[in-house]
């Protein structure tokens, strides 16, 4: 793989965070397992998780997407991870985040 599209080696995690209204909270969560379906699907090695910060605030719950792969993401995965999202009518905006193991 070339070193334009990857981005880490393992141990590096995408996180993806928005807010979801309380009351879409049945309608989200399976659309968002689906698309993460999908992706673990077309990315061999790929992890991912969903997360939710407990309670609300102003009828909003705030979620997290995490991913990881025992190959190293790279900047296609997160291009499809993009674009797929909007296919699938995620909420928006999506903040992403991305992290590496914290160095010696």
């Amino acid at each position: 793989m070339s070193e334009v599209t990857q981005i880490q080696t393992t141990g590096s995690v995408l996180c993806v965070y928005y807010k979801v209204p309380a009351a879409q909270h049945a309608d989200m969560a399976p659309r968002v397992r689906a698309f993460q379906a999908a992706l673990l699907l077309a990315w061999p090695g790929l992890s991912c998780e969903l997360l939710q910060r407990p309670g609300s605030s102003d009828g909003f719950e705030t979620w997290m997407e995490t991913y990881r792969c025992a190959t190293g993401l790279t900047l296609d995965m997160m291009h499809a991870m993009e674009q797929g999202a909007a296919m699938a009518g995620l909420p928006t905006p999506r903040h992403s985040e991305h992290f590496v193991p914290l160095a010696p």
